[in-house]
């Protein structure tokens, strides 16, 4: 029979209401501001002329606050006295147990307890309600309480980390706390959380007794703080570097090659988890790399080394400083091991095809942020910033060339700007997360570039005054330019519309007012670039493609006059009159029906390109408005469902009465 360790891993929860003592909160000192070149000590003032022997006037000093005060943090050593909540009394009763293994079957039995804080990170289902609140920018998270209190929580990998640890040391200690250095309160939890996906309200506070029925109310109600077990006190320090690969190259050739007779030298394996992680940067701290592999060996202790006194190998963190501290990797954890990828559309079209109107729909039925050009510069015309400033100047500019009839422009602003506006709107916490709709921009070939693709920064050289200025040329693309990280798009919409219609429609917009030489500056460069924008995404990016009318209510009309004239034909009867123009354009311009076909085309061909994740009942054409073939058969099988149960709660009642 070989010895056996018997590791538990339990819960946080089984100290909950275990007895502390309190601590004050030590003061954060903040060093006094101090004019830069000037670090004397300003003199004190002295009295006036016969100021002197005058009575000073008291003045009321307010009370200092209250010190502020935390739980005394409690050790691994204290775990003889750990009161749990009653959800985790069959927890402590169980703890029990294994730690009574160590006394029996002569001793062949290793138990230890390995005690988690609140777990979270990977796929962790504690925080779930709210991350994925926060994720869908649901206007539900609160404050419980003043949210003070201290809620003990680590890392899944970290559980994971010190239970190997434990393997490799057997240590001396039964019960072991595992939990990171983060001090963290529910509020600052909240509030963290809150802002990293950029909500845009501050979590409310509740009283107790408001959210007791509320999930994992325990949980975050929660007040206690735990130290480490002392096997992840040990700091680990990173193994040698490895020899170059020259210096390889030479102890190779100076090493005696192997006989082909005897047993072949075979290179230690390396495991796939760390090839992974020595590409894959550290989340966690930016003192500590990321961890190789974990492997569970034990070597030998060479000679010399033995009977010298034994130290305890250093512990790894993965997240050592909390939640709060590494929440950006924490929530990329969160949404790929749910596989939330961003979705990221890009509407392209020329101007008043109705771009916005399908971009917003698609953003509101997948609960993402929509990305308007024309919303973008309002925004940023109002807010003093350098940007907005520039904008504003711009945009003064158009106008003053637009009131001048000699002015040939430019009646559009610069690509170098647009881009600007929507580059900052897309790095939001909310875009990174979740994904965005994109329409406005581009409309030109260097907006395009300058938007997707990482380019080097223009080199600006000074202008000779004796040379005749060049005329402006297109921006030549380097075929090995990357993607920008964030900005590879999942599909693009083209949407199709006449110029007549366009313009009809541009007129009758409301909230932006209708200016010609803005629509024909902007007509003409989408004329001239839109056939190259849209190869780009195909051939640069590889983005599905999909093609939408914005005239089918002219189409529809069109193809109803085909075939009355195929009708009449047939009857020999007189052609019917051809629907006029100007009405088509009409008709066209002041109907929004061909957003009901066109968002169920879009989604279903999202879908088939890849599923989409985002905690939302699956979008698909089982969604649109058509009616089913067995609408009455439905209807007689609800009714007959609806009187069966009519009459079970009838015969339930007779039985009650009898």
């Amino acid at each position: 029979m070989h010895k056996v360790t018997f590791i538990l891993i339990s819960s946080a929860g089984v100290w909950a209401r275990t007895a502390r003592g309190h601590e004050e909160v030590p003061a954060v000192e903040e060093a006094p501001e101090i004019p830069e070149g000037d670090e004397s000590i300003p003199p004190q003032a002295e009295p006036a002329e016969g100021e002197e022997g005058q009575p000073e006037i008291p003045v009321e000093v307010p009370p200092p606050p209250e010190p502020e005060t935390r739980p005394v943090a409690l050790r691994c050593e204290d775990y003889i006295r750990r009161v749990p909540t009653p959800k985790f009394q069959d927890w402590k009763d169980i703890e029990t147990q294994v730690l009574a293994l160590k006394n029996k079957q002569g001793g062949m039995i290793r138990p230890y307890v390995v005690c988690a804080g609140i777990p979270y990170g990977n796929g962790e289902d504690a925080f779930l309600a709210l991350f994925k609140a926060a994720w869908q920018t649901r206007s539900t998270l609160r404050v419980i309480g003043e949210g003070k209190n201290y809620i003990p929580m680590v890392h899944a990998r970290d559980v994971a980390r010190l239970t190997r640890h434990i393997i490799q040391v057997g240590p001396e200690l039964d019960y072991h706390l595992a939990v990171d250095r983060g001090e963290v309160t529910q509020k600052t939890l909240i509030e963290t959380v809150a802002k990293q996906f950029n909500l845009p309200y501050e979590p409310a506070p509740v009283t107790v007794a408001e959210a007791v029925l509320a999930e994992m109310a325990d949980v975050f109600t929660m007040n206690i703080r735990l130290e480490p077990s002392p096997l992840m006190e040990v700091p680990w320090e990173p193994p040698p570097p490895e020899p170059e690969e020259q210096e390889v190259e030479e102890q190779e050739e100076e090493a005696p090659k192997p006989s082909t007779s005897g047993t072949a030298l075979v290179p230690p394996p390396v495991s796939s988890e760390g090839k992974a992680k020595k590409s894959r940067p550290n989340s966690a701290t930016s003192q500590q790399p990321a961890p190789e592999a974990d492997v569970l060996e034990e070597e030998e202790p060479a000679a010399e080394d033995k009977g010298k006194e034994e130290t305890l190998p250093g512990f790894r963190w993965w997240c050592e400083r909390g939640i709060v501290a590494n929440i950006d990797q924490v929530a990329k954890e969160f949404s790929r091991w749910r596989r939330l990828e961003p979705v990221k559309i890009c509407v392209v079209g020329p101007p008043g095809s109705g771009t916005s109107q399908l971009c917003r729909k698609l953003a509101e039925m997948y609960s993402i942020p929509a990305i308007v050009l024309d919303e973008l510069i309002e925004e940023q015309r109002q807010l003093e910033t350098p940007l907005g400033t520039q904008l504003k100047e711009q945009l003064d500019l158009i106008a003053a060339n637009v009131a001048n009839p000699k002015s040939t422009g430019p009646y559009l602003l610069p690509a170098a700007l647009t881009t600007q506006l929507v580059d900052a709107a897309i790095n939001t916490a909310a875009g990174r997360h979740r994904g965005w709709v994109l329409s406005g921009c581009p409309s030109s070939m260097e907006e395009t570039s300058a938007l997707f693709l990482d380019l080097p920064a223009p080199v600006e050289t000074a202008a000779d005054p004796k040379k005749k200025a060049k005329p402006a040329e297109e921006p030549q693309i380097a075929e090995d330019a990357k993607v920008k990280e964030g900005f590879q798009v999942d599909m693009v919409i083209r949407v199709t519309s006449a110029e007549e219609v366009c313009s009809a429609r541009a007129q009758a917009a409301e909230g932006k007012p209708f200016v010609e030489k803005e629509f024909q500056a902007a007509s003409d460069l989408w004329k001239k670039d839109g056939d190259a924008v849209n190869e780009f995404f195909v051939e640069r990016l590889g983005v599905a493609q999909l093609s939408v009318s914005a005239d089918a209510a002219a189409e529809a009309e069109k193809e109803k006059h085909e075939e009355a004239l195929k009708a009449a034909e047939e009857a020999e009867q007189e052609a019917p009159p051809a629907p006029d123009p100007a009405d088509l354009v009409v008709l066209a311009s002041g109907s929004w029906t061909w957003l009901d076909t066109a968002i169920p085309t879009v989604v279903e061909a999202l879908e088939a390109r890849r599923p989409v994740f985002n905690f939302l009942p699956a979008p698909g054409p089982a969604q649109s408005a058509a009616v089913p073939a067995d609408t009455a058969a439905a209807e007689e099988a609800t009714a007959d469902s609806t009187a069966a149960v009519a009459q079970s709660d009838e015969r339930l009642r007779h039985e009650q009465r009898v």
